[in-house]
């Protein structure tokens, strides 16, 4: 999306906090485009989560699905959340204004839902990925 070149992409900590890294190549990029990743993975998490557990065990617990893309939103690191914050003030959303990124983001990981899931899947088998082997999971990569 960004048009920055992936080297690799890992599930081993890189840092304090964060479960995870995706390496690219520095390219100075559109912070419009930083808020829609910075809420796909968020959103993602938040999808699977809702697809793995019932509804009826949800209800269960008293938890809605609302609270779950929160909790994943909050669960995903500061880091995204900051830059989720930058991109609003730099277009100048107030507090309450929707920002149009989480739409995108959300439609993202739908249309692309399978290719996200062959992706984890590599991850959990290998932790690291490169960018050969992600274009591998993904064929519209490929091309």
């Amino acid at each position: 999306m960004q048009g920055r070149s992936l080297r690799y992409v890992t599930l081993r900590p890189r840092g304090a906090g964060r479960a995870g890294f995706t390496a690219v190549r520095p390219r100075r990029v559109d912070v419009s485009s930083v808020a829609v990743v910075a809420h796909a993975g968020p959103l993602a998490q938040a999808r699977y989560v809702l697809e793995a557990t019932s509804l009826a065990d949800r209800l269960d617990d008293d938890v809605t699905d609302e609270d779950i893309r929160l909790g994943s939103y909050l669960c995903g690191g500061h880091d995204d959340l900051a830059l989720i914050t930058q991109a609003r003030q730099a277009y100048g959303f107030s507090g309450r204004q929707p920002d149009p990124w989480a739409g995108i983001a959300q439609d993202l990981v739908d249309r692309h839902w399978a290719d996200i899931g062959r992706i984890a899947g590599a991850l959990l088998e290998h932790r690291t990925l490169t960018g050969a082997q992600l274009r591998a999971c993904v064929p519209a990569l490929a091309r």
